[in-house]
């Protein structure tokens, strides 16, 4: 797969053009009113990689996270501007003066779906399978819970080790879906026949190709729904997408190419939606994860593992505003940071540090020959087999080549290759995250030395002790000065080597109204219909 940048220079004429295609993307139609919607009918959604298991505890894909948010609904979640609201609870938490007890009233009247009462009950049982279940992604995010009490139907009590700044943005997303007792009791898999509360339930799942979600009859706000039945159909090949969305195959398409984007945008049928997210996109770097997933983590031995200057050397040849360029027509945004700029900590947080967009290519090749190193090779997992990625892996490649580090390139089905980065199988990963609105969400679980994301196998006692302290502090201020302390470490040690921020585009047919994007990236369509 080795190429040159010279032979895919070319790409940058195509990706001048979509960035200037780009600032015109139309602006998003003044959604009707629910009376100009019709009731009934199937959506069909084009979804671009495959979700892994549907069960909150221990699902971590962001495509995951689309279909949850049709069938499992949180104790709290996300508006527009990204606040955090309550959902399945009645009011944001009440706190305790010394901040280790949280209170959470939740409503009354709400069922799951297999017609088992919804209560704080079921809070608590779910929170306590978050904390203590085998393999669980959520254990980390909330783990300064020491206990959870429910003292009556509507009131959930949560007492706390230490104070914990994050835990209600934790609880806006997976860590706060509940699930249904009924159906954790029953045995099996929950995966394979999840229950919670939410205005879809799960129908059926065909591995590779499909997920179908049907209209609930116990959801409690049942007559704002309006669509029959939802399809989330696999396609990773995103100018198969495209196409399905032009012919009508689909009506929602996830996460356009940006070669795709002009084309889409003068198809008079189709509405593009642009969201700027919260998320990042890197490389996962195995320095330690020689036995697996937190397992005792060891130095994995690698050129790439052994030796900071050849992680230093790796990321300084990267130029990530030619990444963005030649791979995303430049509809991204290039950084090295997890935080957004888009993020209100984002500008306290990275204050005084070095971001270089662009490579410097004659430190990195003095950083190899300090290496000691003769002739270093890093093996790189894509995330995904569809173009974009395999043209990422060339440029990525070509940039290495040219100050003297060998990269071979693994394209891998996603889900795959998310057990292979579990099972420390790797060298490096391109892979990313889809973003948290409390800075601990994209920062703890992947370099934290008990972080439930930790495929890098980074372990430093420093940096764990800034985390850790950053989680206790309630204020905003100390926060800041500690998680850009944190980046220092992360910066000189690269366990992971940010790239860009993704500027998602999605395409909805103009025969469907209602369906929403936030800065999160998520595809919305609980309110969405046909329109009359």
């Amino acid at each position: 797969m080795k190429v040159s940048l010279r032979r895919i220079a070319v790409l940058a004429l195509v990706a001048a053009c979509v960035a200037a295609l780009a600032a015109a993307v139309a602006a998003a139609r003044t959604t009707r009113s629910s009376a100009d919607i019709r009731n009934g009918g199937t959506l069909t959604i084009g979804l671009a990689e495959e979700p892994d298991a549907l069960d909150p505890t221990l699902a971590r894909t962001f495509v995951g996270r689309i279909v949850f948010l049709a069938m499992c609904e949180k104790l709290y979640d996300l508006d527009s501007h990204l606040n955090i609201v309550p959902q399945l609870a009645t009011a944001l938490p009440q706190v305790s003066k010394d901040k280790l007890t949280y209170t959470i009233k939740v409503r009354k009247g709400v069922k799951f779906n297999d017609g088992t009462a919804f209560n704080a009950a079921a809070v608590k049982t779910t929170l306590e399978r978050d904390l203590t279940l085998k393999g669980s992604v959520r254990a980390s995010e909330i783990s300064p819970i020491k206990s959870v009490d429910a003292p009556n139907a509507t009131t959930v009590v949560l007492h706390l080790s230490s104070p914990y700044s994050p835990l209600t943005a934790q609880l806006a997303d997976r860590a706060g879906m509940v699930l249904s007792p009924k159906a954790l009791a029953a045995g099996g898999t929950f995966a394979q026949n999840p229950v919670c509360v939410g205005p879809f339930m799960y129908k059926d799942r065909v591995a590779g190709d499909h997920i179908t979600l049907v209209k609930s009859p116990y959801y409690y706000d049942k007559a704002k729904v309006h669509l029959a039945s939802i399809v989330y159909r696999i396609m990773t090949d995103p100018s198969s997408r495209t196409q399905a969305l032009r012919a009508g195959d689909i009506q929602v398409e996830d996460r356009i190419q940006s070669t795709d984007v002009p084309t889409l945008q003068k198809d008079s049928t189709v509405t593009v939606k642009k969201a700027i997210t919260i998320g990042y996109q890197g490389l996962t770097i195995n320095i330690g994860n020689k036995n697996g997933l937190l397992k005792p983590y060891s130095n994995v031995g690698t050129d790439i593992a052994r030796s900071q200057y050849i992680r230093t050397a790796f990321d300084a040849a990267l130029d990530r505003t030619t990444i963005n360029k030649v791979v995303f027509g430049g509809l991204n945004q290039p950084d090295c940071y997890p935080i957004a700029p888009v993020s209100p900590w984002y500008k306290p947080t990275t204050k005084g540090l070095a971001c270089d967009l662009h490579a410097n290519v004659n430190l990195a090749k003095q950083l190899v020959k300090a290496s000691g190193i003769a002739n270093p090779s890093v093996s790189l997992m894509l995330g995904g087999t569809d173009p974009v990625n395999a043209r990422l892996g060339q440029v990525i490649q070509s940039m290495e080549d040219a100050v003297g580090i060998k990269v071979s390139v693994t394209p891998t089905q996603f889900t795959t290759a998310l057990n292979r980065a579990d099972a420390g199988t790797f060298d490096a990963f391109a892979v990313g995250w889809s973003g948290r609105v409390d800075p601990d969400g994209n920062i703890y679980g992947f370099v934290a030395t008990p972080g439930t994301l930790n495929d890098s196998g980074f372990t430093n006692s420093k940096l764990d002790y800034i985390l850790n302290g950053a989680r206790k502090s309630l204020s905003t201020k100390s926060r800041t000065t500690l998680y850009r302390a944190a980046m220092q470490i992360i910066h000189r040690q690269r366990p992971l080597i940010y790239l860009y921020h993704p500027v998602n585009y999605y395409g909805v047919t103009k025969k469907v109204d209602g369906v929403q994007i936030y800065g999160d990236g998520l595809i919305r369509v609980n309110a969405a219909g046909y329109t009359k």
